[in-house]
């Protein structure tokens, strides 16, 4: 027997996937929306994962429409899993064609995912629409599991004078004056232009891993061994090929040796700094992390973005005194899954051995790839 319709879904139409068009005018009107809920980034996790398309669009009754950016998980040709994104892809979360998701579209798209016939759906929504999400969780009428997020973000208004000359804190003026000083060569890469950042990307990122592995006492060989799986470079090179101007590169090189690397996603209000990484001993003696950091909001603001996000970090650690460096104010938020079977234990442990990493690494400035 099939549930009885959730009262928030009476008169809602849904269909699966979601029509392109409307994903991309969804995305292009929501004032919250990130490069992570576009469809190009759905296409690059699709690549890269093996997911199927399993967006949602909610035709509502006052003629609004909301559209959730779903990726399927399948097995054996069964459809197991159903998340908006999976741990480590970022932002998820519902789109609106009209302005904000309000609670009360957020309860419309959990009400609809309650009803999936997987065993677990998961949402893991842009920062600063969390509350809307939370709240609907609060009244959904079934158990929903939350995961206690911790971001932190600068605020970009005023522009880049005031928001260097007055939310910048001491140890990041300090910073930057030791990588003026240090000559950096500063380069910076937009979409499928940025091949040769990726290549820097990779042999940096590379360098880290061994020192990861160093310091966290896990042998070299496993370490390697899952770099490789993960292949962030990999995924990298898949987005800049497929995101257009929406994904921006810097790296810097003093005397031809490259020392760090940034990459930034951009879409309307909002720039994310989302993979770093540098050569630990020429990064300290140069603070070229800092430079790359401060470069990317002031490019953000000269775009007009409200908002430059720096991404989780782990409370008490240098990445969280770097980003504070910055003047980036804390955002707490929740992730949420509902589940048929105790299947989020993997994804679970994968969050729980990132944040210790997160909670040793040195800051960013110094030796750090998200």
């Amino acid at each position: 027997m099939s549930p009885a319709p959730a009262p928030e879904l009476a008169g809602v139409r849904v269909t699966s996937p979601a029509p392109r068009d409307v994903w991309a005018k969804a995305f292009a009107a929501d004032p919250h929306a990130v490069a992570t809920q576009s469809p190009q980034w759905a296409d690059t996790l699709a690549a890269r994962r093996g997911r199927v398309d399993a967006s949602r669009l909610y035709e509502l009754p006052d003629g609004r429409s909301l559209v959730l950016p779903l990726s399927g998980r399948q097995w054996a040709g069964v459809r197991v899993a159903e998340e908006s994104w999976p741990y480590g892809w970022v932002y998820g979360g519902a789109l609106s064609t009209d302005g904000p998701v309000t609670e009360q579209d957020a309860a419309i798209v959990l009400a609809d995912l309650a009803r999936r016939p997987v065993a677990r759906t998961s949402l893991v929504p842009m920062p600063m629409t969390g509350a809307a999400w939370t709240a609907a969780a609060d009244g959904l009428g079934v158990p929903v599991q939350r995961t206690p997020y911790y971001s932190q973000s600068v605020e970009l208004t005023g522009g880049f004078a005031e928001v260097s000359g007055k939310r910048y804190r001491r140890q990041a003026h300090r910073s930057l004056k030791k990588a003026t000083a240090a000559g950096l060569d500063v380069r910076e890469y937009v979409g499928a232009e940025a091949g040769p950042a990726v290549d820097v990307f990779a042999d940096l990122y590379a360098l880290s891993i061994d020192r990861w592995a160093q310091a966290m006492g896990r042998p070299l060989p496993v370490a390697r061994l899952h770099a490789r799986l993960q292949d962030r470079a990999g995924h990298l090179r898949s987005v800049v090929r497929s995101m257009g101007d929406m994904c921006r590169m810097w790296t810097a090189h003093r005397a031809g040796e490259p020392v760090s690397v940034l990459a930034v996603l951009d879409h309307g209000a909002h720039s994310f700094g989302w993979l770093a990484a540098m050569n630990a001993k020429l990064s300290n003696e140069t603070a070229a992390g800092y430079l790359l950091e401060s470069t990317a909001i002031e490019v953000a603001c000269a775009a007009g973005r409200e908002w430059f996000h720096m991404g989780e970090s782990a409370p008490g650690s240098a990445i969280e005194r770097f980003k504070n460096s910055f003047g980036a104010v804390p955002v707490h938020y929740e992730a949420l899954a509902i589940e048929r079977l105790p299947v989020s234990a993997a994804d679970r442990t994968a969050r729980r051995a990132a944040e210790a990493v997160m909670a040793r690494l040195p800051k960013r400035g110094e030796d750090q790839a998200k």
